[in-house]
């Protein structure tokens, strides 16, 4: 089930998403990546053209691997992670 996107907090380590969390900054809204299963550019729906290859009119995507960061025990929910127009304001849907 696909959830509305959420807007997020995240920290990035060599251009990948490493850790996020939902915002406003809940108990149960932080997760530590596990995987990055895939990267994609897609276009967005922001109707200004962009000359940056991110932001504007195309969105950097991630499909990741996440677990809470105060349950590592239960198995990771798969996430995508969207930067929307630059970097700092991200997006959020939950797959699993």
């Amino acid at each position: 089930m696909v959830r509305s996107p959420s807007p997020v907090q995240v920290r990035c380590v060599d251009g990948d998403p490493v850790e996020f969390h939902r915002r406003p900054n809940r108990r149960d809204s932080h997760y530590l990546v596990t995987e990055v299963q895939e990267r994609w550019i897609e276009e967005s729906r922001w109707p200004f053209r962009s000359a940056m290859p991110v932001g504007g009119d195309r969105c950097r995507c991630w499909r990741v691997l996440a677990r809470r960061s105060d349950e590592p025990h239960l198995p990771p929910g798969e996430f995508v992670l969207r930067m929307r127009s630059g970097p700092g304001v991200w997006d959020l849907r939950w797959l699993t």
